[in-house]
């Protein structure tokens, strides 16, 4: 996913500009725990190295693909790493290869990915995989808009994009309505933007469902920004938005928006997993300046309630790209930069 959003974003880093870091003390006013993660198994010997994110069911590991013809992802039994399958098959029918992003699962039963290019939900489920059974569901999001990040839950769709009309779309599976709700952050010395601007400025996200539908987070990649609401009778309402730090960035409007992110821009959140009570965060923190191509490995974890409030950062000692939370063992997973699964404590 962190691949495919750098290339939809329409800005580009750039040299020069100092930091405008704010910090946050909400992270100093929790101890950071020291965690040791428990390595499983090299995920790379089993022919998977282009990951988009992945989802763990005990033994059954299914990890998304960013560029595919057949299905969302391939599926990996633990116990038996040779066998594998590249998953669900494809109901295109011209087997076009796609472009995905945004690799979620709501209950752990199947999982989903977003074709920006199309602006196709394709859903594939997770028990039939490893038999290359079910077909695939493909959720058509409204056309005309250019959508991003999508998540699906039991009977609705909430994306962000490309959108004018405000910062989040609820789609109803039930009868196909669309509406759009709350507004884009505010970033302090870029007044007055148009909202096409914003929706550039914040594209890069990573979307979650609670269990029970009730609410969803949304966090910024290339930001400290992290957005907590509630799902209300169709309609969504901001909880609580946590700004640790805003982005460093050269915006211009004429003759058209464009961003771009300066050498000194704080990386934000990078993946995250949810329980009924919790939002874990794995959070960078670096920049493109210091860290380079190491910006996206991350060794904090944060951990929210569902009201924003933070109660628990973890400090890892082995940088990680990816985090699940396995609703069958209730435990949470990682994947390291070199292709490991391992286990993470921090719950």
């Amino acid at each position: 996913m962190k691949q495919v959003l750098l290339n939809v974003l329409l800005g580009s880093i750039l040299l020069g500009c100092s930091d405008r870091y704010t910090g946050d003390d909400s992270i100093d006013s929790v101890k950071s725990e020291r965690t040791t993660v428990v390595r499983l198994a090299d995920l790379s010997r089993s022919g998977i190295n282009d990951m988009n994110g992945f989802v763990k069911r005990g033994n059954k590991l299914v990890v998304g693909t960013t560029y595919t013809s057949e299905g969302v992802g391939r599926s990996l039994d633990l116990e038996h790493p040779e066998r594998r399958d590249v998953g669900a098959r494809s109901s295109v029918a011209s087997k076009r290869v796609r472009s995905l992003s945004s690799f979620n699962s709501f209950d752990g039963s199947s999982v989903t990915a977003l074709d920006f290019e199309k602006g196709e939900l394709i859903e594939s489920p997770v028990a039939p995989l490893s038999r290359g059974g079910s077909q695939e569901v493909v959720i058509q999001l409204p056309k005309g808009k250019q959508h991003l990040v999508a998540v699906k839950a039991k009977n609705f769709v909430i994306s962000t994009g490309l959108y004018e009309e405000g910062r989040y779309l609820f789609y109803s599976l039930a009868d196909g309505s669309a509406r759009y709700f709350l507004s884009y952050p505010e970033t302090p010395g870029f007044s007055d933007l148009r909202e096409k601007t914003k929706a550039i400025l914040y594209a890069s996200s990573v979307l979650r469902v609670s269990p029970d539908q009730s609410a969803f987070v949304c966090a910024d990649m290339y930001s400290g920004a992290i957005d907590f609401c509630r799902i209300v009778a169709g309609s969504i309402e901001r909880v609580k938005t946590v700004r640790l730090h805003y982005p460093s960035v050269q915006i211009t409007e004429v003759p058209s928006s464009r961003v771009a992110y300066t050498q000194d821009n704080r990386f934000g959140f990078i993946d995250i997993a949810v329980t009924g009570d919790r939002v874990y965060a794995l959070y960078s923190g670096k920049t493109y300046r210091v860290d380079r191509g190491r910006a996206f490995e991350c060794q904090t974890l944060l951990v929210y309630d569902w009201e924003g409030n933070l109660v628990k950062s973890c400090l890892f000692d082995t940088p990680l790209v990816n985090i699940n939370f396995d609703l069958e063992d209730q435990n949470i997973y990682g994947v390291t930069v070199d292709g490991t699964l391992v286990k993470v404590g921090c719950l």
